[in-house]
């Protein structure tokens, strides 16, 4: 069972051949990214079966939704693979090239809340300069 297949069938998703080759590219891509962004990688899917994958695999917690305040819906795997568990990472929004990178070595879990309230997902965007434009 190759690895996208394993991690489809634990979250309990079907794993039906354009799942699987949605799942494999995300893998591959490892950084941020758009419906727009997956449409040119690939170009035999029609966009609304991407969105839809995309979408089963948010509401199976493979995916999570990053808003960075372009607007545009952005999507950033999550690598815990359990069906009602999100590690929490910072994302960095670039201002120069406006890509968007999940920061995941740096811990939010300790973030406190309000008493009284239970949180269901931590969003936390830092904008600024990427190391690569911070070179040019």
């Amino acid at each position: 069972m190759s690895q996208a297949e394993q991690i489809l069938t634990e979250l309990g998703i079907r794993p039906t051949a354009i799942r699987l080759m949605v799942l494999r590219d995300i893998i591959e891509y490892d950084r941020t990214f758009t419906l727009a962004d997956m449409e040119q990688r690939m170009v035999t899917l029609d966009r609304s079966t991407l969105f839809r994958t995309l979408m089963l695999f948010v509401e199976h917690k493979l995916l999570h939704e990053v808003d960075n305040g372009s607007g545009s819906r952005l999507f950033c795997r999550c690598e815990c693979h359990h069906k009602h568990h999100h590690t929490p990472h910072i994302h960095f929004t670039c201002m120069a090239c406006n890509e968007t990178y999940c920061i995941k070595n740096i811990d939010v879990t300790g973030i406190s809340h309000p008493e009284g309230y239970e949180v269901e997902e931590i969003n936390i965007v830092m904008k600024g300069i990427c190391p690569k434009c911070k070179k040019k």
